[in-house]
Order: structure tokens, then sequence, then C-alpha cells
């Protein structure tokens, strides 16, 4: 199924508090595209600072809902440490294991408000995966309507 035909899911209902509806196969398909870039792309997934699902572009297997909630908890946590350590600007948080990567980064203005989330196997470099994740969620930001609550 092609981007251009992704039905909105249920679980996106809070989709519209920042981005209009219409905007929906174009988030997917940056989602998509960045995933299809990589040799090992796994998991992109969008949502709120609190956790709630916003979009994903993720295999079948994967819980997109639970992603949300976990990566939207280890950005608050990664702010929390950075502020605690006098450290200022947090960017992006990467999470290295035996079988992969993950990049956790908040969303620029006006999307800062939500958080991004991109997982790869190890056939992808970290540094790559930051700069493609940081490029995807400059690009969905963009798209953000900006008529949410500040």
């Amino acid at each position: 199924m092609s981007a251009n035909t992704v039905p909105f899911p249920a679980q996106s209902r809070m989709f519209g508090k920042y981005f209009g509806y219409a905007r929906y196969p174009e988030v997917v398909r940056a989602m998509h595209g960045m995933l299809a870039g990589l040799p090992d792309g796994l998991a992109c997934v969008l949502s709120t600072h609190d956790g709630h699902h916003i979009a994903h572009s993720a295999a079948p297997m994967l819980d997109s809902i639970r992603l949300s909630a976990v990566s939207s908890s280890l950005c608050g946590l990664a702010q929390t440490l950075t502020r605690d350590l006098g450290q200022h600007g947090f960017q992006d948080i990467t999470v290295m294991t035996e079988t992969g990567f993950t990049v956790v980064q908040c969303l620029p203005r006006p999307g800062q408000q939500l958080v991004m989330m991109t997982a790869t196997g190890h056939d992808t470099h970290p540094a790559l995966l930051a700069s493609l994740t940081r490029h995807c969620a400059a690009t969905i930001a963009a798209l953000c309507s900006g008529g949410y609550d500040r």
C-alpha cells in the first residue's frame, strides 16, 4: 500500500491536534521514505511528549502504541538528565544494543510538542541514523499546523 493510500489509523486520533488530517499521507510518506533509505530500517514512530501515538512506519510485529509511550518517556528522561547536568539544547538520544540502534529526539518548531523514534539493525551507522532522523523530524515539523496549545 503506498503512502498516498494509507488509511488513517484509529490509534492516531491525536493527529488532528498537530496536523491537518489531509497531511497524514505526507507524514507517513516522510517516515516510509527515511526507512526505505536504510538497509535495515525497523521502525519510525511519531508521538506526543506524553506518549500518545501520532503516526508510524513500522514492521507489523512491532507495537507502535507501546513504542510511542516508551520513546516519549525516554526523551523526557534524557531532557531531565541534560538539564540536571547543566547542559542545554538537548538534540537526541541514541540507544545501542547488540542487534541495532535507536534514536529518539524532539521535533523542532513548530513540532516541538512531538517526539520521533527511529530504529534500525546494525547495518546502519548510528551517526547516519541520527542525521536522517533529524532531517525527517524537520520535514514533519514543517507540516505541523501549529494550532495546538503551547
